[in-house]
Protein backbone atom coordinates (compact mmCIF):
# COMPACT_ATOMS: atom_id res chain seq x y z
CA UNK A 1 0.00 0.00 0.00
CA UNK A 2 1.35 3.44 -0.97
CA UNK A 3 1.70 5.85 1.94
CA UNK A 4 -0.81 8.69 1.86
CA UNK A 5 0.43 12.18 0.89
CA UNK A 6 4.06 11.03 0.76
CA UNK A 7 5.03 13.62 -1.91
CA UNK A 8 3.82 16.48 0.29
CA UNK A 9 5.80 15.27 3.28
CA UNK A 10 8.87 14.67 1.10
CA UNK A 11 8.54 18.22 -0.24
CA UNK A 12 8.47 19.60 3.31
CA UNK A 13 11.65 17.67 4.16
CA UNK A 14 13.32 18.85 0.94
CA UNK A 15 12.40 22.46 1.76
CA UNK A 16 14.05 22.17 5.19
CA UNK A 17 17.15 20.61 3.60
CA UNK A 18 17.35 23.33 0.94
CA UNK A 19 16.99 26.24 3.38
CA UNK A 20 19.54 24.65 5.73
CA UNK A 21 22.10 23.96 3.00
CA UNK A 22 21.70 27.39 1.39
CA UNK A 23 22.21 29.11 4.76
CA UNK A 24 25.31 27.02 5.51
CA UNK A 25 26.71 27.66 2.04
CA UNK A 26 26.34 31.39 2.57
CA UNK A 27 28.11 31.19 5.93
CA UNK A 28 30.98 29.07 4.59
CA UNK A 29 31.53 31.39 1.61
CA UNK A 30 31.07 34.72 3.43
CA UNK A 31 32.80 34.06 6.79
CA UNK A 32 36.10 32.55 7.84
CA UNK A 33 35.99 29.79 10.43
CA UNK A 34 35.70 31.42 13.85
CA UNK A 35 34.59 34.78 12.42
CA UNK A 36 31.63 36.43 14.12
CA UNK A 37 29.17 39.04 12.85
CA UNK A 38 26.69 40.79 15.14
CA UNK A 39 23.16 40.60 13.73
CA UNK A 40 21.19 42.00 16.67
CA UNK A 41 23.61 43.54 19.17
CA UNK A 42 24.81 41.02 21.74
CA UNK A 43 21.63 38.96 21.41
CA UNK A 44 22.24 37.33 18.00
CA UNK A 45 25.51 36.64 16.21
CA UNK A 46 26.41 34.62 13.16
CA UNK A 47 29.57 32.78 14.13
CA UNK A 48 30.98 30.19 11.73
CA UNK A 49 32.19 27.09 13.57
CA UNK A 50 32.50 23.41 12.75
CA UNK A 51 30.87 21.05 15.23
CA UNK A 52 32.16 17.48 15.34
CA UNK A 53 29.75 16.57 18.15
CA UNK A 54 26.01 16.68 18.42
CA UNK A 55 23.29 19.04 19.51
CA UNK A 56 23.91 21.27 22.53
CA UNK A 57 27.57 20.36 22.75
CA UNK A 58 27.08 16.61 23.24
CA UNK A 59 30.06 14.38 22.60
CA UNK A 60 28.97 10.76 22.19
CA UNK A 61 32.16 9.93 20.37
CA UNK A 62 33.72 10.70 17.02
CA UNK A 63 31.76 12.17 14.12
CA UNK A 64 31.09 8.73 12.62
CA UNK A 65 28.95 7.88 15.69
CA UNK A 66 26.64 10.74 14.70
CA UNK A 67 26.63 9.46 11.10
CA UNK A 68 25.37 6.09 12.28
CA UNK A 69 22.78 7.65 14.60
CA UNK A 70 21.55 9.89 11.78
CA UNK A 71 21.21 6.98 9.34
CA UNK A 72 19.32 5.06 12.03
CA UNK A 73 16.95 7.99 12.63
CA UNK A 74 16.36 8.38 8.88
CA UNK A 75 15.63 4.66 8.57
CA UNK A 76 13.16 4.70 11.48
CA UNK A 77 11.33 7.79 10.17
CA UNK A 78 11.25 6.36 6.63
CA UNK A 79 9.90 3.02 7.91
CA UNK A 80 7.21 4.85 9.86
CA UNK A 81 6.15 6.80 6.76
CA UNK A 82 6.00 3.64 4.67
CA UNK A 83 4.10 1.53 7.19
CA UNK A 84 1.68 4.03 8.77
CA UNK A 85 -1.85 3.09 7.80
CA UNK A 86 -3.35 6.58 7.91
CA UNK A 87 -2.27 10.09 7.07
CA UNK A 88 -1.47 11.05 10.67
CA UNK A 89 -0.56 14.67 9.91
CA UNK A 90 0.04 15.36 13.60
CA UNK A 91 2.95 12.93 13.46
CA UNK A 92 4.08 13.08 9.83
CA UNK A 93 4.46 16.87 9.55
CA UNK A 94 6.84 17.14 12.52
CA UNK A 95 8.65 13.97 11.40
CA UNK A 96 9.10 15.52 7.95
CA UNK A 97 10.66 18.60 9.56
CA UNK A 98 12.91 16.41 11.76
CA UNK A 99 13.90 14.31 8.74
CA UNK A 100 14.85 17.42 6.77
CA UNK A 101 17.02 18.65 9.64
CA UNK A 102 18.68 15.26 10.07
CA UNK A 103 19.50 15.02 6.37
CA UNK A 104 20.79 18.62 6.35
CA UNK A 105 23.30 17.81 9.08
CA UNK A 106 24.09 14.44 7.46
CA UNK A 107 25.10 16.23 4.27
CA UNK A 108 27.58 18.30 6.31
CA UNK A 109 29.02 15.24 8.03
CA UNK A 110 29.53 13.54 4.68
CA UNK A 111 31.04 16.66 3.05
CA UNK A 112 33.14 18.02 5.91
CA UNK A 113 33.28 15.29 8.55
CA UNK A 114 31.53 17.75 10.88
CA UNK A 115 28.54 20.10 10.91
CA UNK A 116 28.51 23.81 10.03
CA UNK A 117 27.00 25.79 12.92
CA UNK A 118 26.53 29.55 12.89
CA UNK A 119 23.59 30.81 14.95
CA UNK A 120 24.75 32.14 18.32
CA UNK A 121 21.94 33.44 20.57
CA UNK A 122 22.17 34.95 24.04
CA UNK A 123 19.48 34.33 26.62
CA UNK A 124 19.17 34.70 30.39
CA UNK A 125 22.15 33.10 32.15
CA UNK A 126 21.76 29.79 33.96
CA UNK A 127 24.73 29.89 36.35
CA UNK A 128 23.78 26.61 38.06
CA UNK A 129 24.79 24.72 34.91
CA UNK A 130 27.41 27.25 33.76
CA UNK A 131 25.38 28.23 30.71
CA UNK A 132 25.80 31.86 29.71
CA UNK A 133 25.08 31.68 25.96
CA UNK A 134 23.16 29.09 24.07
CA UNK A 135 25.15 26.56 22.07
CA UNK A 136 25.88 27.62 18.50
CA UNK A 137 23.52 25.81 16.11
CA UNK A 138 22.19 25.84 12.55
CA UNK A 139 18.82 25.75 10.80
CA UNK A 140 18.85 21.94 10.63
CA UNK A 141 19.21 21.84 14.43
CA UNK A 142 16.37 24.36 14.74
CA UNK A 143 14.18 22.21 12.45
CA UNK A 144 14.87 19.10 14.51
CA UNK A 145 14.04 20.96 17.74
CA UNK A 146 10.86 22.53 16.31
CA UNK A 147 9.77 19.18 14.89
CA UNK A 148 10.30 17.49 18.25
CA UNK A 149 8.39 20.20 20.11
CA UNK A 150 5.46 19.94 17.68
CA UNK A 151 5.50 16.14 17.88
CA UNK A 152 5.59 16.07 21.69
CA UNK A 153 2.93 18.80 21.97
CA UNK A 154 0.73 16.86 19.55
CA UNK A 155 1.06 13.73 21.63
CA UNK A 156 0.46 15.53 24.94
CA UNK A 157 -2.48 17.59 23.73
CA UNK A 158 -4.12 15.06 21.45
CA UNK A 159 -7.87 15.35 21.20
CA UNK A 160 -8.67 11.64 21.53
CA UNK A 161 -6.62 9.31 23.74
CA UNK A 162 -7.34 6.33 21.46
CA UNK A 163 -6.14 8.29 18.41
CA UNK A 164 -2.78 9.86 19.39
CA UNK A 165 -1.15 12.55 17.27
CA UNK A 166 -3.29 12.36 14.22
CA UNK A 167 -4.66 8.87 13.81
CA UNK A 168 -1.92 6.37 13.13
CA UNK A 169 -3.19 3.72 15.53
CA UNK A 170 -5.72 1.16 14.31
CA UNK A 171 -9.32 1.96 15.10
CA UNK A 172 -12.50 -0.07 15.30
CA UNK A 173 -14.74 -0.28 12.28
CA UNK A 174 -17.27 2.13 13.78
CA UNK A 175 -14.64 4.87 13.82
CA UNK A 176 -13.70 4.66 10.13
CA UNK A 177 -14.89 7.69 8.20
CA UNK A 178 -15.90 7.73 4.55
CA UNK A 179 -12.59 9.42 3.63
CA UNK A 180 -10.66 6.49 5.16
CA UNK A 181 -12.41 3.94 2.92
CA UNK A 182 -11.64 5.64 -0.41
Amino acid sequence: MRPRNLPGYALLSLLVIAVDQISKSLIVTKLSEGETISVIGDFLYFQFIYNEGGAMGTRLGPSWVYLILTFLAIFIIGKYFWEASSDGKGVKIPLSIILGGAVGNLIDRIRFGKVVDFIDIDFPDIPAIHLYRWFTFNLADAAITIGLVILIAGIIFRKNASDPAGGDLPCSGSEISESDTT
